[in-house]
């Protein structure tokens, strides 16, 4: 158990890593307010469970046997009557748990965070015109029609200090300066609004005489209607039961990859007991390579399964089942040579 946390704190640190700057960039490009990126790490560190999980047991099973067999112990346990297979047992009982786990967040919790990382990022976007503005720059909002500029706020990005706003509607442009700046929410409609004070308003045509000066105490300028968009949703984003009644080729390849995930759990977990055997002066890292290679040899079959299950090319029945047969037919062998069978080898044959 414990290298299993310590194999699971070592790769979600990785992942933790590679994620936040991939947010970091993406709401640095789409203007989203800093404060969603926790947000968004936490539903996507959840969604990705159901990959890191597997590997970790995978790499921890793989860990604690091959420490077994480097100080012979596995070797003092075949001696009491324990072989590979009752070891191979003990680990799927003890793989059980996190299979389970997996198979609740692929199937329910999973897409759950899916779904509201989208409406958190709609949210944020629609939030926007306020919360990604920096101070000491110009920023056009609201597709031009809104120049904003402001010298210095706080860090909750509410008071606004030295504040120049210029709008245009319907050809007349109106130039806003003002000492101090607020937002304020309505809470009846969600509409953001700036509110400026102690400033003036400029108001005429480019190129004309006339224009009009307006001083003012306060003065309110609509900078969102409160109209969440939703954007685009993968598959990924969809409750279960909402793929069972889509039934196309991409909902099935959707829904064949979420069961896949408890499955190999146990599957991994129980190709790390043979893959774990060692001479004791090879260390229990004597077959990581080999592991390593299986791993992405089974995860990339799973991968182009999936792609193949969306374009048609294999039977939806069949889906992924191909690639887990072919791994537990794999450990199935192996462990059988392990146990003593040979089945090309003449028992009681004279050299």
């Amino acid at each position: 158990m414990l290298t299993l946390a310590a194999v699971a704190g070592v790769l979600y640190v990785i992942y933790v890593s590679n994620r936040f700057i991939r947010f970091l960039a993406s709401a640095s490009a789409e203007g989203l307010p800093a404060g969603t990126l926790l947000q968004f790490l936490g539903l996507k560190s959840l969604s990705n469970l159901v990959m890191l999980l597997p590997l970790a047991l995978f790499f921890a099973v793989l860990l604690a046997l091959g420490r077994f067999y480097k100080d012979n112990e596995m070797t003092a346990l075949a001696a009491c009557g324990i072989g590979p297979g009752r070891v191979l047992r003990i680990v799927l009982g003890f793989a059980l748990l996190p299979a389970l786990l997996v198979g609740g967040i692929s199937l329910r919790f999973g897409p759950w965070a899916e779904e509201l990382t989208y409406r958190i990022q709609d949210e944020a976007r629609a939030s926007a015109e306020i919360q990604g503005i920096s101070a000491g720059r110009f920023q056009s909002l609201r597709d031009g029609k809104l120049v904003f500029y402001v010298e210095a706020m706080n860090d909750e990005r509410t008071e606004l200090s030295h504040v120049f706003v210029e709008t245009r509607r319907e050809g007349v442009l109106n130039v806003l300066t003002a000492v101090r700046g607020r937002q304020w929410v309505n809470p009846e409609d969600g509409s953001r609004y700036l509110i400026l004070e102690d400033g003036y308003r400029y108001e005429g045509e480019p190129g004309q005489a006339r224009y009009k000066i307006v001083r003012f105490g306060q003065h309110g300028v609509l900078l969102e209607q409160r109209t969440v968009v939703p954007g685009a949703r993968k598959l990924a984003a969809l409750p279960t039961g909402a793929l069972w009644q889509r039934a196309d080729a991409a909902a099935w390849a959707e829904l064949h990859w979420r069961l896949a995930m408890p499955l190999s759990t146990l599957l991994l977990a129980a190709l790390a007991v043979p893959l774990s055997r060692t001479h004791p002066r090879q260390g229990r890292f004597g077959r990581l390579f080999a592991a390593v290679l299986a791993y992405a040899v089974y995860t990339n079959a799973l991968a182009v399964g999936r792609t193949w299950i969306e374009q048609g090319a294999v039977p939806v029945a069949l889906g992924l089942w191909w690639a887990h047969g072919a791994l537990l037919l794999w450990v199935g062998v192996w462990m059988a040579r392990q146990s003593g069978w040979r089945p090309f080898v003449r028992r009681g044959a004279s050299p």
